[in-house]
């Protein structure tokens, strides 16, 4: 009772989220007539086995016949229980197994009215989809308040900022150009609206700008020192568009929010030890500031280096099924995943020095 009547404003505006978030998933749940697609509920399920097949890479996989009761849940044939039959293998590679009680798309053949058949499309996944959003901005704005709350906001102004920048290449603008620009955007909203307008954010917007930009000269440098021997971009053979500028931009967006975050995190560091104590010296900031980027540093990387290799984890499992060796996967499969790592990996440890040497100098000439 205490802790309510000392965060009085913040218990009410949870609460009032708390209800927004309870109608939204209510709403989820009942919204079916708001689809021009024909949703069915499932009801009952009557699953045989078909056969097995000898895959590959290396193992069987077997293959079963659904027969589906369901009833429709909107349009013209609402209310109306139809028979749809759904084959799957049990891997769910290529198919897809159902179960009761789910919410499917179906697509309806019809003769003067009545319906012949029925195909599944795909699940109805907007309740789920709708509950771990929720589930996230509860949580994130229980435990940041109203940092979590402008956390939030910069993420939805990013989401946007994004989309747009993807929109605008289809206009023919260079995509490497257009993520710079992205970039320097991102970076100077998301930092703002989380940490305010202020010296240390200054620091922390000009350190990563820096830090963008080295890691985009760096990625420039080794494509054309390279003339891309040695980095195969198999992931990207569908594309039409030149590979190499789609690779670059995923350099410069992929390393963004751990740059960010080395250089807020180093600049807020030195901001507090210069609050605590005005006469520190130059020599100690910098030897603390190098410490902190220490202690931070293989974290970040460590971060960005997984967050590109899981990309190709589905293509390393089938190949090492496969029997390929290690040695091969990684000249092959997996070079442009580690060239975009390592470079991105350089571009945060160089913002350390200079996310330092920037806050260093703007505290101390203020000091003086």
């Amino acid at each position: 009772m205490k802790y309510l009547k000392e965060h009085k404003k913040f218990t009410i505006c949870y609460s009032i989220i708390i209800v927004l978030s309870l109608i939204a998933i209510i709403f989820t749940y009942n919204n079916h007539y708001f689809y021009k697609d024909t949703i069915a509920k499932i009801t009952n399920i009557k699953e045989e086995y078909l056969s097995s097949e000898y895959l590959n890479y290396g193992y069987y996989d077997e293959q079963y016949l659904q027969t589906i009761e369901a009833t429709i849940l909107n349009g013209k044939h609402k209310g109306k229980t139809i028979t749809i039959e759904n084959d799957y293998y049990k891997g769910e590679t290529y198919s897809q197994k159902y179960h009761k009680k789910d919410e499917i798309f179906i697509s309806i053949n019809e003769s003067k009215s009545k319906i012949i058949n029925a195909h599944i499309e795909g699940y109805k996944r907007d309740k789920y989809i709708v509950i771990l959003v929720v589930s996230f901005i509860l949580v994130i704005i229980l435990i940041g308040k109203l940092k979590g709350f402008l956390s939030i906001i910069s993420v939805i102004i990013n989401i946007v900022l994004f989309n747009t920048i993807v929109y605008l290449n289809t206009k023919e603008i260079s995509l490497p150009i257009l993520s710079y620009i992205g970039a320097i955007i991102f970076s100077i909203i998301c930092l703002t609206l989380v940490s305010g307008k202020n010296k240390k954010t200054l620091s922390a917007i000009i350190s990563s700008i820096v830090g963008v930009t080295i890691t985009m000269l760096i990625s420039l440098i080794v494509i054309n020192i390279t003339k891309y021997q040695g980095i195969r971009f198999e992931n990207m053979e569908l594309l039409t568009r030149p590979y190499e500028g789609i690779f670059i931009s995923e350099i410069i967006l992929g390393g963004l929010g751990a740059i960010m975050d080395i250089a807020i995190s180093i600049s807020s560091s030195l901001h507090e030890m210069l609050e605590k104590d005005p006469k520190i010296s130059k020599k100690q900031l910098i030897k603390s500031g190098f410490n902190i980027g220490r202690d931070i540093m293989s974290t970040m990387i460590n971060v960005l280096f997984f967050t590109y290799i899981c990309t190709v984890i589905p293509n390393l499992t089938i190949l090492f099924r496969n029997g390929v060796n290690l040695g091969t996967l990684i000249n092959e499969y997996i070079s442009l995943e580690m060239t975009r790592a390592l470079t991105g990996a350089i571009g945060i440890t160089i913002t350390i020095p200079i996310a330092i040497y920037i806050t260093v100098t703007m505290y101390k000439r203020r000091a003086k």
